[in-house]
């Protein structure tokens, strides 16, 4: 019994990491912007970057990972990094910060 209580933490842990990494696969999460007027594409995480894009409602995007408050993505256009508060769906419901791998 003991060896059990120890043994299924780890089992939960690696079942839960390995659903967080299938989710996204090999080429990211692909997803849609949501409600707002605009998005802006930022060429670096933080307040260091510079604006690169801007992308409208309903705009294709993939989530690569995510860094510090940020989801770094692709798009048709370019690519680069937007706000991780801002709202992505995908076929998996909304993107959130654990459904893709940390950059």
């Amino acid at each position: 019994m003991n060896a059990l209580r120890r043994i299924a933490p780890a089992l939960c842990c690696t079942a839960l990491c390995g659903l967080a990494l299938t989710a996204c696969g090999d080429d990211g999460l692909k997803g849609t912007v949501e409600d707002y007027d605009t998005v802006t594409v930022w060429s670096d995480p933080g307040p260091g970057g510079r604006q690169t894009g801007e992308l409208t409602t309903l705009a294709p995007l993939t989530v690569s990972c995510y860094e510090d408050g940020w989801f770094k993505i692709s798009y048709d256009g370019g690519s680069g990094y937007i706000d991780s508060g801002t709202s992505i769906l995908s076929k998996k419901g909304e993107v959130a910060p654990g459904m893709v791998p940390t950059c």
